[in-house]
């Protein structure tokens, strides 16, 4: 099967035609060439051999032959014109086999006025060599009616006492056209069959490509344009999309002197996970003024994702509402990777709050978590994307590498701390393919 398609889509648009006529002329370029080195040596040896012994009207049609070969072997075969050539090959066939085969007629015709018959081989043979050629049947029908022709008009010019031999010249391009017409009948037939499946396949890539693109627009539009602005935090995330959608999801809930803080994770991928990360933003959303106690907005987003689907779909959230004016904060976790918190003395602290995701068939029991905060403390929220993280070797990014950064890189702002993990991850991966999305949300309380 041909397979010089650029891309899926141009396999996906072709029609059974044109597969069949690539094809078609594929087979027939070897074809063609095969008969233009044949004919390359039989013009030279008209050309060549024994010019004594031949009329002039014979050397000449010897010498014209040559410069045909020659000039159609310089179309097909020049770089300029190669292509040209072969988006006609059709054509330029059925073209050059009818020259050469005049040529050759007449070349054994020789002097008309001796009326020889020495070309009646030349009908005989040419259509048995046009059995190789695969070619739609009007161009088949075409081709042979030129053979038969040209055989019927040297016979009426020669031999009207035979009509044995124009017979037979008539019955071998029936025979032959015959033949053609089978055996392109039967390529036709293995072409269509074989683009089918092909063809079918690529929708399919182009579908769920599709797919995949959609779902990720709809997830990136899903995020915040930008961190809110406020004077007792620094706040800021990012959310790097890996090749397929894995779904991650951050915002930010600003209500008064208080800030919610989100960071999820819906598990699958596709349109799937799109439209659950839509249904949470949504909850998210509607709940913001419940976030005073995100526990409890977690157990009703739970009943929310476990009914959007009747495929169980689980989604990982971690809240951390951070209270300016009574300095503290609540972590609430639905399965979550743990949130990182880094004193302003440097010391690190992993909150881990077990809990099965939401959505789960079970009764869920959200645990949440308040903590004191001073001015230098900061909070890391994250995907498992990142301690995920794979390099070309195989070992994992973990838990201990981003507290390292956390705590090594966490002196600055917000933002430093966001890109130095993010760049942290990368230089790990190296030339791994990223395998999840990797999702970071830090804040620092002024």
């Amino acid at each position: 099967m041909d397979s010089n398609w650029n891309t899926i889509e141009e396999l996906a648009r072709t029609s059974d035609e044109s597969a069949v006529r690539r094809r078609f002329d594929r087979r027939n370029r070897v074809w063609l060439n095969a008969l233009l080195v044949f004919f390359a040596f039989v013009s030279l040896i008209e050309a060549s051999a024994d010019t004594d012994r031949k009329t002039l009207f014979q050397i000449v049609i010897g010498v014209v032959n040559l410069v045909f070969v020659a000039t159609t072997m310089f179309l097909a075969w020049s770089p300029s014109t190669r292509d040209w050539t072969r988006r006609r090959i059709s054509a330029v066939a059925i073209g050059f086999v009818t020259v050469q085969y005049a040529l050759a007629l007449l070349y054994q015709y020789g002097d008309i006025s001796t009326k020889r018959a020495e070309w009646v081989a030349w009908a005989s043979t040419m259509p048995f060599m046009m059995v190789a050629f695969r070619m739609l049947p009007t161009e088949l029908v075409l081709l042979h009616g030129i053979l038969t022709s040209g055989g019927l008009l040297m016979l009426s010019t020669s031999m009207k006492n035979k009509p044995q031999v124009g017979l037979a010249i008539v019955t071998i391009n029936i025979v032959t056209l015959a033949v053609g017409l089978f055996f392109s009948r039967r390529m036709r037939r293995e072409v269509v069959g074989e683009l089918t499946e092909r063809r079918t396949h690529a929708r399919e890539q182009i579908r769920m490509r599709d797919e995949l693109h959609y779902a990720r627009e709809l997830q990136l539009s899903m995020l915040p344009d930008c961190a809110p602005s406020l004077p007792w935090a620094d706040i800021c995330g990012v959310s790097v999309p890996a090749t397929e959608v894995g779904g991650d999801y951050y915002d930010y809930f600003v209500e008064g002197e208080r800030v919610a803080l989100v960071c999820g994770d819906v598990a699958g991928h596709g349109m799937a996970a799109g439209l659950v990360l839509s249904a949470l933003r949504s909850g998210f959303t509607l709940l913001r003024d419940s976030l005073h106690d995100p526990a409890a907005v977690l157990r009703r987003l739970h009943d929310l994702v476990a009914q959007t689907s009747r495929r169980r779909m689980l989604v990982t959230v971690s809240v951390v509402l951070l209270d300016h004016v009574a300095r503290r904060a609540i972590v609430a976790s639905a399965g979550h990777p743990p949130v990182l918190l880094r004193r302003a003395d440097g010391r690190v602290e992993s909150i881990d709050l077990f809990a099965p995701p939401l959505g789960v068939r079970l009764p869920v029991d959200i645990p949440q978590r308040t903590i004191d905060v001073a001015p230098g403390d900061l909070f890391v929220l994250h995907s498992d994307g990142v301690y995920e993280t794979r390099s070309a070797g195989g070992t994992y990014y973990g838990m201990e590498r981003l507290e390292d950064v956390v705590r090594l890189r966490g002196g600055g702002s917000a933002e430093e701390l966001r890109d130095a993990i993010v760049r942290d991850v990368t230089a790990f991966r190296g030339s791994e393919e990223a395998a999840d999305d990797v999702t970071v949300v830090v804040c620092r309380v002024l």
